[in-house]
């Protein structure tokens, strides 16, 4: 017998001796803590901590420990509990992108259900995964974006020791985060396949991606650069005039690319993304991009859980509600802040009733604006239009139906703040908004 193996086997009997010696209780498979276990019974604790780090991390701090003693004795990989963990979030990971999910959506997700330290714990489990299956060298570009975006925020140096140390040797702030992360992934619904998931990628067919011409790229860069001068200045008519000439460029160029598609020929390409909407007040600005959406011709889908908006269109029609949302939504809040700013500490305008209130009412006000906008634009623009438009309608409702069969509507009934109402109401009409909008 070699040296080593003897130190492994004493300092087992040690801990075994010493477990045996301060408890006799047992776990739920009836073996007692500190007895040798298969690699069932050892999957077993790991389920009771994590349903304890959920509900308590405090009250998980016994079975960590445990977790911890069996994992200094382990003299197999399979043993160690810090390495079977791991091993579990990276295989869930990796399954959840056949669900449907993607890297910020996941990331998002989790921030949204636990908390800010276990969401980055996961973005840095991501990011090995996609280490371990070579994503960057096959994923679609957006995929690839995503996990630019998480590497630039996260480091993730090193492999998946790094994530929970092996041997016994992890923290029990660690082991929180491992297992709550774990139970977050267990417990992880179905979401909508919007791109092909990595079992796919080489074989199926990648979507078609958003017109990638220098005419485009040079259109999306005056629309964005002008978007952005009308968020930073603090005078009404001159931010006015920037959205409205961007807006005026994007729905030219959606015309263009409308018109020239359907010469050709073309069948209409229908695309799926996520707005990641943040708290607080997720669901008033949900709403607000609501009507955005359905003013450009986009069918959008809220899913509470996830806390993000799916959107289906056309490419350019995406761009552009993604851009007016960002704008319109800066606006929002910089007036609502002024609100708060000019009230009197007791008057009630920094209240989460009151911005509530204020989002919705902006939210609903700004649908009306652009429902009008759209009345107007169907009378300037030719007629050849409609049954383009009309075509767009029917491809985004057929995949609508195939990727949310089961999806409702409804409302919600609450009682809004008056002055907040009032508030949101005035800055909706002050809000600058694009000119030229064309209607369904």
């Amino acid at each position: 017998m070699g040296t080593n193996s003897r130190k492994r086997r004493e300092a087992r009997r040690r801990a075994q001796g010493a477990t045996r010696h301060t408890t006799r209780s047992t776990d739920r498979t009836g073996t007692p803590f500190g007895a040798p276990v298969t690699q069932a019974e050892l999957i077993e604790l790991i389920a009771m901590a994590t349903r304890y780090a959920v509900a308590s991390p405090r009250a998980a701090a016994p079975r960590i420990r445990q977790l911890n003693t069996l994992g200094a004795v382990a003299d197999m990989p399979q043993l160690d509990p810090a390495r079977l963990v791991v091993d579990e979030v990276l295989s869930r990971i990796a399954q959840s992108w056949e669900y449907g999910w993607q890297p910020e959506d996941l990331v998002h997700a989790v921030r949204r259900r636990t908390s800010a330290s276990v969401a980055a714990w996961v973005s840095r489990a991501v990011l090995i995964e996609a280490d371990r299956s070579h994503a960057a060298e096959h994923a679609p570009a957006a995929w690839g974006i995503q996990l630019r975006l998480l590497a630039s925020r996260h480091d993730h140096a090193g492999g998946s020791a790094d994530l929970l140390s092996p041997g016994g040797r992890a923290s029990e702030a660690d082991w929180v985060l491992a297992l709550v992360a774990l139970g977050f992934l267990h417990d992880l619904p179905r979401s909508q396949l919007l791109t092909p998931p990595p079992s796919q990628w080489g074989r199926a067919r990648p979507p078609k991606s958003a017109p990638t011409s220098e005419g485009h790229a040079k259109t999306i860069a005056r629309v964005r650069a002008l978007l952005a001068k009308a968020e930073s200045t603090e005078f009404a008519p001159e931010a006015e005039m920037f959205t409205a000439k961007a807006q005026d460029i994007m729905t030219r160029h959606a015309i263009d690319e409308a018109l020239l598609a359907d010469e050709a020929g073309e069948s209409v390409d229908v695309q799926g993304i996520r707005v990641l909407i943040d708290h607080p007040y997720a669901l008033e600005k949900a709403h607000l991009l609501d009507v955005v959406a359905r003013a450009n011709r986009t069918r959008a889908v809220w899913n509470d859980f996830a806390s993000s908006m799916t959107l289906l269109g056309v490419p350019t029609d995406l761009e552009q509600v993604e851009m007016l949302f960002t704008s319109t939504l800066v606006q929002a809040t910089r007036a609502m802040t002024q609100a708060g700013q000019r009230a009197r500490p007791s008057a009630g305008e920094r209240s989460a009733s009151f911005r509530k209130a204020f989002l919705s009412a902006y939210a609903t006000r700004i649908g009306e604006r652009l429902a009008a906008s759209s009345a107007e634009a169907r009378a300037t623009y030719s007629a050849d239009l409609v049954p383009v438009f009309q075509r767009q309608a029917d491809a985004i409702d057929t995949e609508f139906e195939r990727l949310f069969p089961h999806v409702t509507t409804g409302s919600r009934r609450a009682m809004f703040d008056a002055r907040g109402w009032d508030a949101g109401t005035q800055a909706a009409d002050a809000a600058v908004l694009p000119s030229g909008a064309i209607g369904d």
